[in-house]
């Protein structure tokens, strides 16, 4: 259900069961670690034919957001047309929010973004090693994490597809989105060290980006909150938006 609904890559099954939504929005962590192997596929691909990393940062952007099918790109630009205004009325800014048109705001920060997203992608996409793309699964995996924990505990939006769940979310159902996390992680780490625990342990550069992507993405989720009355889709795709901008800064920045 999970790969169905946030991955554009065709799902060989497929199945929809209302009963079983939280269970899909727990498994969303998986989504992102099946596109991150993806997209570094492909880059590994392109580092054989000699792409230069401008193009490669331009191309594995582009690879990105389309295996999305750009579901987080619309919340994005919906979000940012409701919150930049500053609309005092909170009505007004659920109804900018649900607007189908597209405002300036939108464009504006859609550019902005991409244009900083593609950099740091340019930057990272120099040259190509298992370490690299480790990093980009595990930053693609927590932004899904946190994703997965805030629509699960945070009170939903009135209008929101989330409001329709039977009951309220509880601790223990964002356990296997913390464990998927945890397991990525130290596979990732794992394959890169050589099967050594120890360097797994003292390896930092992992540590840095998943810390970065979370507090990045709460901090967001909780302003988009507090502005909107509630979480909803188009803030869970605004805070994986802006969680994996900031992760794909820092990791540029530290590699």
């Amino acid at each position: 259900m999970a790969w169905g609904m946030f991955c554009w890559i065709p799902c060989p099954y497929k199945e929809w069961r209302m009963e079983d939504r939280r269970a899909q929005i727990a498994m969303f962590p998986l989504v992102g670690a099946l596109m991150g192997a993806v997209v570094c596929v492909c880059w590994w691909l392109l580092s054989l034919i000699g792409c230069s990393g401008f193009l490669c940062g331009a191309l594995l952007t582009g690879v990105y957001f389309l295996l999305t099918g750009f579901i987080h790109l619309d919340g994005f630009m919906d979000c940012c047309d409701a919150i930049m205004p500053r609309h005092p009325q909170m009505e007004e800014r659920q109804r900018i929010l649900k607007d189908p048109h597209s405002g300036a705001f939108a464009v504006i920060c859609l550019c902005i973004m991409l244009i900083v997203f593609t950099a740091s992608m340019t930057e990272i996409a120099e040259s190509f090693s298992l370490k690299s793309s480790s990093l980009l699964v595990v930053i693609f995996t927590a932004s899904r994490t946190v994703s997965a924990i805030e629509v699960t505990l945070r009170k939903p939006m009135g209008t929101s597809q989330y409001s329709q769940l039977s009951e309220p979310g509880r601790v223990r159902d964002v356990i296997p989105s913390i464990v998927i996390l945890a397991v990525v992680l130290c596979v990732c780490e794992l394959i890169v060290s050589g099967m050594n625990w120890w360097a797994v342990i003292g390896e930092l550069y992992s540590n840095i980006i998943v810390l970065t992507v979370m507090v990045a993405a709460f901090i967001t989720c909780s302003i988009d909150c507090k502005k909107l009355g509630g979480m909803n889709g188009d803030i869970s795709g605004h805070m994986i938006t802006i969680s994996e901008l900031f992760g794909v800064i820092v990791m540029a920045l530290i590699i």
